[in-house]
């Protein structure tokens, strides 16, 4: 039996981090608050289970630099407060095995695999495709048609993607999400 549906979430700590290298350039960070996607999953005999996901998160940060102008201008002395805007386009694909520790209707679960990473958008960019090891735990609650699936997953990544002077992804990914298959 084949189950398709949605898995919606929420990080449990931040995607990004980073230092502002003190007062002289302020960072602002804004880790994604949630993260989306559909989910597919195939039963097999045995309690087991295959399940890939396709989820998608953004993530941003700004950092405000001073610049002088060019020299030889009457006002090169002045610095010039100048604010950069990035975005990153986080797409991860977790390919899961799940085992169900006991039938009926409420069934506890642990699952582990191997997460594919995909980032897009920010310049700095070391390794836009990226692997990492996940495990995780729930419970499924099997209700007629509908099953709804709270868990945790932890994922491992193999290295930093956005690694520069300022800020850098974080190695170590903790999220809540939620299942929802027919």
């Amino acid at each position: 039996m084949v189950s398709f549906g949605v898995k919606a979430g929420v990080p449990l700590n931040d995607a990004l981090h980073g230092s502002s290298n003190g007062a002289a350039f302020p960072l602002s960070l804004d880790t994604g608050r949630w993260l989306v996607g559909p989910t597919v999953e195939l039963h097999l005999p045995f309690r087991l289970s295959f399940e890939v996901d396709g989820l998608y998160r953004r993530d941003k940060f700004q950092l405000q630099t001073s610049q002088s102008a060019p020299p030889g201008e009457w006002f090169s002395r002045v610095p010039v407060s100048v604010i950069n805007h990035y975005s990153l386009n986080d797409w991860q694909f977790p390919f899961l095995a799940k085992y169900e520790i006991r039938s009926g209707a409420l069934r506890p679960f642990v699952d582990a695999g191997v997460t594919y990473r995909h980032l897009s958008g920010e310049p700095y960019i070391e390794d836009r495709n990226q692997a990492g090891f996940t495990v995780g735990g729930g419970v499924t609650l099997k209700l007629s048609f509908l099953r709804l699936s709270p868990e945790i997953r932890y994922t491992r990544w193999s290295s930093r993607e956005v690694d520069d002077f300022y800020v850098s992804t974080t190695q170590n990914q903790t999220d809540l999400m939620v299942g929802f298959t027919f």
